[in-house]
């Protein structure tokens, strides 16, 4: 989650600096440049079309060094490439785009799948070695030593043995038995689902992570390209209201002048247009982009309702994780309480008494298998 976080933050703050400052700068300074082209040929031709092509000049040459956005990413009629110089930007922090968290959380599951494992094997090598020295014991190992001390340790049984043990305490041994099974295992599935509920926590806040962070990237990519289709509709607004003007015009010298710029403008509104998509398009991998970044500029309420999708059934799994988790907790309780009655039973020897452990192994029988369900 900490690696995800910083993956984000730093991918929303590069998208920021390009697609929130940099280039609706480079958007004018593209405008301003295709604007000086088309009127260059017309410059000497009137005194109108000279006044805008030396607003135009002079507006280009101040702009530009307000953009970081170098003349190597420019192309003619297309505007710069912010793509690359988003790629540009991210360059600068190889090691935050180098993180990889779901990597990091497959490797964790592979540590926590060798750990359960792990921890298997070694209960079922504690219960074969218990049984085996109960059970399969030779028969000279089973005469006690001669003193008291020796012949209590050697009767002592880890897990207890119904076939070794007395008629009259049969009963209580199998109810013990089972009891200490329950003591073994029911700690071992709580502490997997308690693993499985914090997982899916984990997994739920990297999707709101990544879902907020796709929404803040699309958004300013798609408000980038807004504003820059905005400046077009007013440059082409500009020539008809030209054409307007031409009309109105009494002087046939400034009705020509006047058409004679409205169509530059025209004609300027029709590249800028061209630019505005070429300027905003989603990045793709050829780019030098980060695929994550990518991923990010390109989605949209498709991948947005998707990714909350995932968050919603993450939760959901939590929570029964969490339900599985107090369930096997209650029923690792009421095993302990069984384990404590039963051995008070047992050493009074009196069988009616059995019925307490009975009642507390029954449920918590009851509550395992309504975990598994």
């Amino acid at each position: 989650m900490r690696q995800d976080i910083e993956r984000q933050a730093a991918l929303l703050e590069d998208v920021r600096q390009v697609y929130g400052i940099e280039a609706p700068q480079a958007f004018q300074v593209a405008a301003a440049r295709a604007r000086t082209d088309l009127l260059r040929p017309v410059k000497d031709d009137g005194r109108l079309a000279a006044s805008e092509y030396t607003i135009a000049s002079q507006t280009a040459f101040v702009l530009r060094d307000s953009t970081p956005m170098k003349d190597s990413l420019y192309q003619e009629r297309l505007g710069y490439d912010v793509p690359r110089r988003l790629a540009e930007v991210q360059d600068r922090s190889p090691d935050a785009y180098a993180l990889d968290p779901a990597a990091r959380s497959r490797e964790g599951d592979r540590w926590a799948l060798w750990a359960l494992l792990s921890v298997a094997v070694a209960v079922a090598a504690v219960v074969a070695a218990v049984v085996a020295a109960n059970v399969l014991r030779p028969r000279r190992w089973r005469r006690p030593p001669g003193s008291a001390a020796r012949r209590v340790i050697r009767s002592l049984e880890f897990i207890p043995q119904p076939a070794t043990a007395a008629p009259e305490a049969r009963l209580g041994t199998r109810l013990n038995l089972l009891v200490v099974v329950l003591l073994f295992l029911l700690p071992l599935g709580q502490a997997y689902a308690a693993g499985g509920e914090q997982r899916a926590q984990a997994e739920a806040a990297r999707e709101a992570s990544r879902i907020r962070t796709n929404i803040v990237a699309g958004q300013l990519r798609e408000a980038f390209l807004y504003t820059a289709r905005q400046a077009t509709l007013r440059a082409a607004t500009q020539g008809i209201a030209r054409e307007l003007a031409a009309i109105d015009a009494d002087d046939p010298e400034t009705a020509r002048q006047e058409n004679q710029v409205a169509s530059v403008e025209t004609r300027a509104a029709t590249v800028m247009g061209i630019m505005a998509e070429h300027m905003g398009r989603a990045p793709t991998l050829s780019d030098g982009v980060d695929a994550g970044t990518v991923s990010a500029l390109r989605s949209g309420e498709k991948e947005w309702s998707g990714g909350v999708a995932e968050q919603n059934r993450q939760v959901d799994l939590a929570q029964r994780s969490g339900d599985r988790a107090l369930l096997l907790a209650a029923a690792t309780a009421l095993a302990v309480v069984a384990q404590v009655l039963g051995a008070s039973a047992m050493a009074s020897q009196r069988r009616r008494r059995l019925l307490w452990p009975a009642g507390a192994a029954a449920l918590s029988l009851a509550l395992t298998a309504a975990t598994v369900l």
